[in-house]
């Protein structure tokens, strides 16, 4: 019997181990760490030893940069691969990615135009170096390119879809609208198609044919949210109200649309005054519906309320807050703007009602406390008025607050004719909030009165006109300040800007300004500015009086 052996040599050279130090069995191993262990810092190292050795091997220098992908380090990685084979299609897009990632555009033009040599084929590369081309300012080149991609490839849906935009960017309207008509040719249902040529249409002052590819695309599907909204904007833009409020009906009943997308597009038209108050009716129509649907929406409450408001519908709209008292995560402020409706209304015995309740709900309500004690002050009980805003200062947390509750306590003392606490207060008020500009004004204002430290008077209302420089009362202050100093010609200016400010003509400023005039021996024109304050509401045996008492000291 004949026995097979295995000769010597044969049976060596199957058992002999690879050889461990060899870069491509180092290069492998790094491969396995790095996708099956996921043990990155052990690759690292491999290859970082392997381009040591040799600092040819692009396979190393390739891994590493998509270690260091997000730094410039994976760039000059990137780098070193492709300069080691740049016929190597997979290098060359290594490299121009990682230029992409790092911003490097510029630079990667060339190199995309070298994959393009490389492969082609490859739709991503014709793309890539049209996206580039328009970065870089250059859109006629990244047209050349899709033209180019076109020819080589086929139709291609979104290549033509950028070629579209590009067209568009650089006025060749016949083109786009071409690119646009053939691409609904290709894709005959789809909406977006649709609305592009539409634009196309509206950019090139064609807009028969843009209302009308609007409706057909708003009819391919009457539920597709984004286009609806693409055609409302369209009316928006061409001033078109009623058929943009048609489109917004459809928007607002749809449930694919979120909140706070409805209450930002509520918000958009009800800011413009002219159309909210030619559209009210159609307005207040969406709103309404918005109501029903997010009963318990307290931006909804708050828009649907202010919309009754504005009509006039002061009760419906009080009824409609009231009832939203009751909702889970009420706040304060919901009670304080209920109380200070009911106060606008003239419901006085409510708003005591509402006040109380809504402070044993929120006790340390500073605006809350705050409103109490005006409520208090208007009643003349300024004690318990003071009482309150100390309440509500123990709740202040912060200086500009404290700094304006502190006033509104000096100005109670300053009604109770407590003139050095009124005082003291204000200097307290400031030590918070330096910039409190009505604390300024009314200190400034009640010192002249007094006819002490004028000139500290003339800086403090000099500053809350800085401020504040349209606000007609405090450069009415300032002027003030001026006539009390006895310097009325630039008193004189100062309160013709004032009664510039004041759209309605206040009966003091204009009281003011008749004081001044006589004090510059203008009396016929005083006499005027005298009787237009009684006109405008100052009581005229007061303002008599007021008059004997200028005439007798001068």
């Amino acid at each position: 019997m004949v026995v097979a052996t295995i000769p010597v040599a044969t049976a060596f050279a199957r058992t002999t181990l690879p050889d461990s130090l060899s870069r491509s069995y180092r290069h492998t191993e790094a491969i396995k760490a790095l996708t099956i262990r996921e043990d990155t810092l052990s690759a690292r190292r491999i290859w970082l030893d392997i381009v040591k050795e040799d600092s040819t091997y692009a396979p190393a220098y390739y891994y590493l940069s998509h270690i260091e992908r997000d730094s410039d380090q994976g760039v000059r990685y990137a780098h070193r691969a492709f300069a080691s084979d740049s016929t190597n299609k997979w290098y060359t897009q290594n490299y121009a990615d990682r230029l992409v990632a790092s911003g490097r555009y510029t630079r990667a033009i060339p190199i995309f135009r070298r994959l393009m040599r490389l492969d082609p084929n490859n739709l991503q590369s014709y793309h890539a170096l049209a996206v580039l081309y328009g970065i870089n300012g250059m859109p006629y080149s990244a047209i050349a390119i899709l033209d180019s991609a076109e020819l080589r490839l086929g139709y291609n849906y979104y290549l033509a879809d950028i070629k579209q935009e590009l067209l568009l960017s650089t006025r060749q309207y016949d083109r786009a609208m071409q690119e646009g008509e053939r691409r609904i040719k290709e894709h005959p249902y789809d909406a977006e198609g649709f609305t592009k040529l539409a634009n196309i249409y509206d950019v090139a002052g064609r807009d028969s044919l843009a209302r009308v590819t609007y409706d057909r695309a708003f009819k391919l599907d009457t539920t597709n949210t984004e286009t609806i909204i693409i055609i409302a904007d369209y009316y928006s833009r061409k001033g078109n109200v009623t058929r943009m409020l048609d489109y917004e009906q459809y928007l607002f009943r749809s449930d694919r649309v979120d909140i706070q997308t409805k209450l930002s597009r509520v918000e958009d038209y009800t800011s413009n005054r002219n159309i909210y108050a030619d559209f009210y009716p159609r307005i207040g129509g969406i709103i309404r519906q918005m109501a029903i649907d997010y009963p318990n929406n307290r931006a909804v409450v708050d828009i649907y309320s202010q919309h009754l408001i504005l009509g006039g519908y002061h009760s419906e709209a009080l009824e409609y807050l009231r009832r939203h008292l009751e909702d889970e995560g009420v706040t304060d402020e919901d009670y304080l703007y209920v109380v200070q409706l009911e106060h606008y209304m003239g419901m006085e015995e409510l708003v005591q009602q509402e006040i109380i309740r809504a402070l044993e709900l929120f006790p340390k309500s500073v605006n809350l406390l705050s409103f109490y004690s005006y409520l208090l002050s208007e009643q003349g009980d300024y004690d318990r008025a003071i009482w309150v805003l100390r309440a509500a200062l123990d709740g202040a947390t912060d200086d500009v607050t404290k700094s304006s509750i502190i006033g509104n306590i000096g100005d109670m003392y300053h009604e109770k004719g407590s003139y050095k606490e009124a005082f003291r207060h204000y200097k307290r008020a400031l030590s918070f909030n330096s910039d409190n500009a009505l604390v300024l004004n009314n200190y400034a204002y009640f010192l002249s009165l007094r006819n002490e430290e004028l000139e500290k008077a003339l800086r403090m209302a000099e500053r809350a006109v800085e401020l504040q420089p349209n606000n007609a009362s405090y450069v009415d202050t300032k002027a003030w300040v001026l006539h009390t100093m006895g310097r009325n010609e630039e008193a004189k200016q100062v309160m013709r800007q004032a009664l510039s400010l004041s759209s309605m003509q206040d009966a003091s400023l204009l009281m003011h300004y008749g004081d001044i005039l006589w004090s510059l021996g203008e009396k016929f024109m005083a006499d005027t500015y005298w009787q237009k304050a009684v006109e405008r509401g100052y009581d005229k045996e007061l303002m008599e009086a007021h008059i004997q008492i200028i005439k007798r000291s001068k």
